[in-house]
This record gives C-alpha cells, structure tokens and sequence, in this order.
C-alpha cells in the first residue's frame, strides 16, 4: 500500500518565548563554497529569528574560511553584504593572513579593524567574554 507524501510547507502555529539579547560567535573556516552559502544562510536565520537589535554576532574567519573574503560569487557576496547591513562583524584572522601570503585590503569590505591576531584565539577570547560558540 503506497501513501501520498505532501511536498507542500504548511505554517505551524509556534509559540514560544522571546530570544532575548544573544551574544553568538560563529566559526568559518571551511573552503568548501557552498558550505560557506549555507554557513552563511544560518547566521541570516539566526539574525533574523533573534532580531538584529537583539544579537551581537561576530563571525570568526580564518583558514579554508578565508576564501568566503576573497570570492567574487555573487550568492556569497550578498550573504555576507546583507549580514554587515545588519550589524554582524566578521573578524579575519591575521596568522591565516600572513600565512596564505593574503593582503587584506584585497579582501571584499574587510577593515583593518576587522584583523584579529589569531582566529582560534579570538574564539576563545569571546567565549571568555560570554559569546555563544557556534561551530557549524
């Protein structure tokens, strides 16, 4: 006996409690394009599920990562355009800078504020100071 499989996304009727004020920092530092598409899609559900005004989102680059900075895809430029319209940081690694022999003035919107000195230690550093660590 075969049974019918809707495809059809119906809207549950949720209730539940306000976020809150979220402090989050998430690790990128996979190479892999779409990983980093769909990486980058949960950080914007996470933003808008929470509400800019509600969350302090940084997002710690580094390594494999770096590539997400230095694409011209454009699915991946609008992801992280949109993200810093909405308040997110993205903070480079400098080890992986110097490392891959990077210029970070090549890098898509980066500032030199933006540098960390270590991605692994700046981690750390924000779990320290009370951010969620998300390591997708």
């Amino acid at each position: 006996m075969a049974f019918a499989v809707s495809a059809q996304y119906v809207q549950p009727n949720i209730t539940h409690e306000p976020y809150g004020k979220q402090n989050v920092v998430y690790q990128l530092n996979d190479s892999n394009p779409d990983f980093q598409i769909q990486i980058l899609r949960n950080i914007n559900n996470h933003v808008r599920a929470v509400g800019a005004e509600n969350i302090d989102l940084k997002i710690v680059v580094f390594a494999g990562g770096m590539s997400a900075l230095e694409t011209t895809k454009p699915e991946t430029v609008k992801a992280l355009e949109s993200l810093r319209a909405q308040g997110v940081e993205v903070k480079v690694c400098n080890n992986t800078l110097r490392a891959r022999n990077v210029d970070w003035r090549t890098l898509k919107d980066v500032k030199e504020t933006d540098i960390v000195p270590a991605g692994v230690a700046e981690l750390a550093y924000l779990q320290a100071k009370g951010y969620h660590y998300i390591r997708p």
